[in-house]
């Protein structure tokens, strides 16, 4: 009941449950809201359609899996919106940090933006790169909520205000959504629907042998303009990128392994995905889950 109340009404299926119980605490109320929720069981989350605001999740323990609209969605970092179709399953050990923004506050950062151009349906790639400006401050407001500390902008009015204007055009500027080729640089060489060929390519294909010039290929550009384009709107790399896609399909698939019991290795995994050398592919996996691979795959049994 409480859930549904901060946040909207929606289908829950309990799967597996979770000794230590469930937990929910708000971390923040303001125009922007922060939460923090663990159904203290593993579970699958139907959402027939959210409300007029925008749901931003950012996993502190655990997994889980997002699919909008019917497409799966492999990354830790979630944004989802108004007017989506959202199903989610989360591991049994899950904890994870929800901020949630009115359409309203997006709207206005538009208008300001945009003038008065017409409106149509504004949606945000559901995917957060984790290296990316939104990224990296998403990972920077799960660590006081992890030490279970109050938040330095909650110090004052005028702090607060700064900080939702800081995350809300972060998020506008550098989150690929409906407008971005209307607010972005019109001379820009490589376009936002490059980029958008380029990871769906990597996200189909994540499981091949891909070279960056398949990448290029696959988006239609050069190799230099394709990491020219990776570096202006993602901060980061092609292959940065597509390495962090396998990632989060590898702990998908640890999640998996782990609610099913089926026999099958950490080092399997990794190599299903790319990874040859295991002793980077665990350190790469702390670093963006905060725990190990062998940790995932055996602690939600």
């Amino acid at each position: 009941m409480q859930v549904s109340q901060n946040f909207s009404p929606h289908g829950l299926k309990v799967i597996k449950t979770h000794p230590d119980g469930g937990r929910y605490r708000l971390l923040h109320r303001g125009n922007i809201v922060l939460h923090t929720l663990a159904y203290g069981a593993e579970i699958r989350v139907e959402v027939p359609e959210l409300p007029e605001f925008y749901n931003i999740h950012v996993p502190l323990i655990g997994g889980g899996r997002l699919m909008v609209g019917g497409q799966d969605v492999a990354a830790p970092l979630t944004i989802i919106g108004p007017r989506q179709r959202i199903d989610m399953n989360w591991s049994v050990d899950h904890d994870v940090v929800i901020i949630q923004i009115p359409e309203v506050l997006i709207d206005r950062v538009l208008e300001d933006q945009l003038g008065d151009a017409s409106k149509k349906d504004m949606y945000f790639e559901p995917q957060v790169i984790d290296e990316s400006p939104l990224g990296r401050v998403l990972t920077a407001l799960s660590r006081p909520a992890t030490a279970g500390q109050s938040f330095p902008f909650a110090a004052s009015s005028l702090a607060e205000h700064h900080f939702e204007q800081f995350l809300l055009h972060t998020l506008v500027g550098s989150q690929p959504h409906t407008y971005s080729a209307d607010i972005g640089d019109p001379s820009a060489p490589a376009t936002p629907a490059a980029l958008r060929r380029a990871r769906r390519f990597c996200e189909e294909h994540a499981a091949e042998p891909i070279t960056l010039g398949d990448i290029a290929t696959a988006a239609r550009v050069s190799v230099r303009t394709l990491q020219r384009d990776f570096r202006n709107h993602l901060q980061t790399t092609p292959l940065a990128y597509l390495r962090q896609v396998r990632l989060a399909h590898a702990h998908a698939d640890l999640v998996r392994i782990a609610q099913t019991g089926t026999r099958t290795t950490v080092t399997e995994v990794a190599l299903r995905w790319g990874f040859t050398h295991l002793g980077r592919f665990s350190c790469l996996y702390r670093e963006t889950y905060g725990r190990s691979p062998s940790s995932t795959l055996h602690g939600s049994r």
